[in-house]
């Protein structure tokens, strides 16, 4: 996975703080503070909508019996 480099300033007892994290647990400063922030933002970036779900009359009773003949007749997952 490809990295890219940030800077950020922390609060000094902050900095103190966890510099003694990553004393005890023998991890790095960046190592801490990268796994601290892919926990956040995982756990709050916006989750992604799907748009394709709907209700529309086909006027075929059958369809929901033809449905995966349709999405193949329509390309469907051929990327």
């Amino acid at each position: 996975m490809e990295r890219q480099r940030t800077s950020v300033l922390l609060e000094k007892e902050t900095m103190l703080k966890l510099l003694a994290i990553s004393r005890k647990t023998n991890k790095s400063k960046t190592f801490l503070i990268s796994e601290v922030v892919t926990e956040y933002v995982n756990k709050n970036a916006p989750k992604k909508k799907i748009d394709i779900a709907g209700i529309a009359d086909s006027k075929d009773p059958y369809f929901a019996g033809k449905d995966e003949e349709y999405l193949k007749d329509n390309g469907f997952g051929e990327d």
